[in-house]
């Protein structure tokens, strides 16, 4: 599965891709309140013609040329309302407070002329209660406060003005009737708004929880992979100080056995540059247990859920490197260049062969068939095949999954008087550092 054969996204620009959908869906359910504040003023220009003249906007009693200018002045004074409650509440999402204060001052500044030009029709008046929705998920409890005093305000101002002249009791009637509903209305567009905000906060701290489990499972696998290289050259380096010091001091006393002693410094010198290459190349004695349990951390740190299966098998050293090799590989294929959210590595004896499966179910749209090797693959196959084996992928599942197999032949297994012979001894001598 190499980069240019699936174009896909890493898994850190498609977590940013998802972050920023969830931002656009939040604004966009988010933002319904301000659209109402003009759908509500354009509503109240056109029931004003029907509605009994008590009730019709104050702009549209103003006779002549005038009037209708002052209604379109109510208009657009709506449309400056809903922009800055936009501002408000994109504020609260993206968190840029720089401009909070100045925001909602002007869309409280344009509520009051909205509400004064087209009041005190309904539709008119219950702008109140949408602007009021925008901004009360801002500030603190004292301001919150403040906005909802605000909010009853403009909207039962310009009824009390209207019934100013009538009955004393009816108009307290009417103002308590209003201001318990707008009251009750914008509890529940607040309590709307709060809650896709709310689910916000948690999707954005959810992903930098994420994002924070990744760099500390990468953290960690650096820091096994330093106690890996002080565990393989401490000894050595040990050994390679007590061989010189021992070599100094029979220099001028046995020259024969500091030749001795230099000579062992030298295999002692090569061994350790071999072990340090073997180690940097991947082809040392691993721990295979802890490198698929390293990158089962890393895929599940990623997002991916990640099951492993006979990491613990009895293999030899050389299979077992390689088999290491093609874990490591094929996860990070798996994080590099797919969708994945599920990711299997299974292990497994067959009939003298070791069988590594990685299978993930990141790639879609595709046909079946295989998928040509990238730089990483086309390096994994050679090695594979340098031990005698061979690397196959391909497309399974109907194109919805990418399997990565590897088949590594077994030695046979040494018969009984073999494993009775000692070793050969290299010919190296053992230090007590």
């Amino acid at each position: 599965m190499a980069a240019n054969d699936i174009p896909v996204q890493a898994p850190a620009d498609r977590m940013g891709y998802r972050l920023n959908r969830a931002r656009r869906i939040v604004l966009l359910l988010s933002l319904s309140t301000p659209v109402f504040c003009v759908l509500t003023a354009l509503v109240a220009v056109a029931e004003s013609a029907s509605r009994p003249e008590r009730m019709a906007a104050y702009a549209g009693r103003v006779p002549g040329a005038l009037g209708d200018g002052l209604t379109v002045a109510g208009v657009l004074c709506s449309v400056v309302l809903a922009y800055f409650s936009m501002r408000v509440i994109r504020t609260r999402i993206d968190r840029p407070s720089t401009t909070l204060r100045r925001d909602v001052t002007l869309s409280a500044l344009a509520l009051l002329a909205t509400t004064g030009l087209l009041g005190p029709n309904p539709f008119a008046l219950s702008a109140a209660q949408f602007w009021g929705a925008s901004v009360a998920i801002t500030g603190r409890f004292r301001s919150k406060a403040a906005y909802v005093v605000l909010m009853l305000v403009a909207g039962v101002a310009p009824v009390v003005v209207e019934l100013w002249n009538g009955p004393l009791q009816a108009m307290v009637l009417v103002v308590i009737i209003l201001a318990g509903i707008q009251l009750v209305v914008w509890l529940v567009m607040v309590g709307s708004n709060a809650a896709f905000v709310l689910l916000w906060d948690v999707v954005t701290e959810a992903y930098a929880a994420r994002d924070a489990q990744t760099r500390l499972a990468v953290s960690e696998e650096r820091l096994r992979f330093s106690r890996d290289m002080h565990d393989l050259l401490g000894h050595s380096l040990s050994a390679l100080a007590v061989k010189s010091e021992l070599s100094a001091r029979l220099a001028g006393i046995d020259p024969q056995g500091a030749a001795r002693e230099m000579t062992a410094v030298q295999h002692l010198a090569r061994d350790a540059l071999r072990e340090v290459r073997s180690a940097v190349s991947g082809y040392r004695d691993v721990d295979l247990v802890a490198e698929t349990a390293s990158v089962q951390a890393v895929l599940t740190a990623a997002g991916v859920r990640c099951t492993v299966t006979g990491a613990d098998a009895d293999l030899p050293v050389e299979q077992r490197a390689i088999a290491s090799w093609v874990v490591r590989e094929g996860t990070t294929n798996v994080l590099r260049h797919s969708t994945a959210k599920h990711c299997a590595v299974t292990l497994r004896r067959d009939a003298g062969t070791l069988v590594i499966e990685i299978f993930n179910d990141g790639v879609h749209g595709q046909s079946g068939g295989s998928v040509p090797f990238g730089n990483g693959l086309s390096g994994l196959a050679e090695r594979v095949a340098a031990a005698g084996g061979a690397l196959t992928t391909g497309l399974v599942s109907g194109g919805e999954g990418f399997l990565l197999r590897a088949v590594l032949p077994l030695p046979a297994q040494p018969s009984a008087p073999e494993l009775q012979q000692p070793a050969a001894d290299p010919g190296r001598e053992d230090v007590t550092a």
